[in-house]
């Protein structure tokens, strides 16, 4: 598993900006997606759940920091 998989800026399985594949989960321009953690909005039970996906992938220091930092996803209530 790679950083860029969970990062919106990945299309193709190449960087949309032009930046090579990081060989360890580190990049200066990661931005996480809610939708590339939990592919539907369902799935998503809060920030603990993030964290500890982020942890079980091996993200930490500041990249771990712009996944806590995503906005609550807005899930629609019937």
């Amino acid at each position: 598993m790679t950083l860029c998989e969970f990062c919106v800026l990945q299309a193709d399985k190449k960087c949309s900006i032009g930046l090579s594949t990081p060989k360890k989960m580190r990049c200066r321009e990661f931005k996480p997606g809610i939708e590339r953690f939990c592919d539907s909005p369902s799935d998503y039970k809060g920030r603990e759940q993030l964290k500890e996906m982020s942890l079980f992938f091996g993200l930490a220091g500041r990249e771990l920091q712009r996944v806590l930092a995503m906005p609550e996803p807005v899930v629609a209530r019937r």
